[in-house]
């Protein structure tokens, strides 16, 4: 491979890339990042990196330093004194690895890097990485043998979202070989991670131990396992464009549906709590397996794990065949489906209870952080509470027996809680706000009496945010 043919390549597939104003390397100073940084600071030197009419684009790197080995701080000093001799920006970012039994250090560092580099990210920054068809076939073997679905066996996508930029993968087309042909031309030096030859690791098991023996039967294993790949995340975007009109389907309300129904609804950080709940009649028309796809699109949507198969299919069984007065519920780890009449609620998993003893000190107009979501007040003229600033107040939460002055009639908070058509499970977390001995305001459901503020007054209107958006008050 020809070290000029590799640029116009790479040049190629950049001007394909959303527009940008910069491009970062995810340079960890090994033979393919450092080939990918190479090249790019070769475009850059001969002004050829596209500007895409926002002005000139900048390259920069960036090393994460995980810290797992001696050598660390080494590969780091390695890195900048490349950056220096191609003229490229640098930097370094240190990060903590979480390391615990039964959990996987590879997908640990990996989760902390990309963390790492999305903090970084201006709006349409791209950040471009080097995995190769090498890589994408081995992902691929990876996810097989995790029994992955379509979306899983479609392996890395060469163009995906990160935070408020662009993950992009150039050279998925290239394989190992051919990134050594560069570096050999181009007389590279790199780093050889030793952690790299630890068969102990599944990634490295499959490199050293099996791909060599499948390509002595099929040489063109990486070509044919990269195109499979290719097969299956086009099989994942009809399946993803099914889910989507399933969805819309099977939204609780006509407000749901219609928020469904704007453009680039999908995309949005609020979607969490735009959307709601399913409702479960729409749900159960659909074939098992689209319940399954649209189930499974929906908690993706929502940003939550994706569950198991089994804790999927304890959601088919156990929830939607439920009788419509019982309140069952599914848990897994960062996330957890319940039921409440006809409609299906999913939510990361909620704290503890509020117990007796959690009573808040609180000042307006200041917020205040809640065991779920945040107190906050805005002044309004003619409703609200009427209260002077500074005004000490205290947050407590249901424990049974509380009485509330509203309309004219005392009235018990927990049947206003439930005419509020709140589902149970966030019942307990509703903030309730005392002057002193007094139950002066619920949050989400009103103001006592003699505590609203008059035509002419100005008031502090009560919000709680974000984990009560959607909550259904009273007038």
């Amino acid at each position: 491979m020809r070290i000029n043919d590799f640029a116009s390549n790479l040049l190629e597939t950049l001007q394909t890339c959303p527009p940008t104003q910069c491009l970062w390397v995810a340079y960890s100073g090994g033979l393919d990042s450092h080939v990918l940084l190479h090249a790019l600071a070769q475009l850059q030197q001969n002004n050829s990196l596209p500007d895409r009419n926002l002005g000139r684009v900048k390259l920069r790197a960036i090393h994460i330093h995980h810290g797992l080995q001696e050598e660390a701080d080494r590969w780091a000093t390695h890195c900048q004194q490349i950056c220096h001799v191609l003229g490229v920006s640098y930097q370094v970012k240190r990060v903590r690895v979480r390391l615990k039994t039964r959990e996987s250090v590879e997908a640990n560092a990996r989760t902390a890097r990309y963390d790492a580099i999305a903090q970084l990210l201006a709006p349409n920054d791209i950040v471009l990485t080097a995995q190769h068809a090498d890589d994408q076939a081995e992902t691929l073997l990876l996810q097989l043998l995790r029994g992955a679905g379509v979306a899983g066996l479609a392996a890395m996508p060469a163009i995906s979202r990160l935070a408020q930029g662009w993950l992009v993968r150039p050279l998925l087309a290239y394989t190992r070989s051919q990134l050594y042909d560069y570096a050999r031309q181009a007389h590279l030096q790199w780093i050889e991670d030793s952690s790299n030859v630890d068969t102990r690791f599944d990634r490295n098991f499959l490199r050293h131990e099996i791909i060599p023996l499948l390509q002595q039967r099929w040489p063109s294993l990486s070509d044919t396992l990269s195109r499979a790949a290719r097969h299956q995340a086009e099989a994942d975007e009809l399946v993803q464009t099914l889910a989507e009109e399933d969805l819309r389907r099977v939204v609780q309300n006509d407000e749901n549906a219609s928020l469904l129904e704007k453009p680039g609804f999908f995309e949005k950080e609020n979607f969490f709590y735009g959307l709601g709940s399913l409702f479960i009649p729409a749900l159960s028309r659909l074939s098992p397996a689209r319940q399954r796809n649209v189930l499974r699109f929906w908690l993706k949507q929502l940003g939550l794990p994706l569950p198991s198969t089994v804790q999927l299919q304890h959601i088919q069984s156990d929830m939607l065949t439920a009788r419509a007065e019982r309140q069952p519920m599914v848990h897994w780890h960062g996330g957890e489906v319940r039921r409440y009449h006809n409609q299906l609620f999913a939510m990361p998993n909620l704290p503890p209870i509020p117990d007796s003893s959690h009573q808040l000190s609180w000042t307006l107009p200041q917020s205040l952080r809640l065991p779920l979501g945040e107190l906050t007040v805005n002044p309004v003229q003619g409703q609200g509470l009427a209260l002077p600033a500074g005004t000490e107040l205290q947050v407590r939460f249901r424990q049974g027996g509380e009485m509330f002055r509203w309309h004219g009639h005392r009235r018990p908070v927990k049947k206003l809680l439930q005419a509020a058509q709140l589902p149970p499970w966030q019942r307990p977390f509703i903030p309730l706000i005392y002057l002193d001995k007094t139950l002066v305001a619920i949050g989400n459901i009103g103001i006592a009496d003699g505590f609203v503020a008059g035509s002419q007054e100005i008031g502090w209107e009560i919000k709680i945010a974000p984990g009560f958006q959607n909550l259904t008050g009273l007038d």
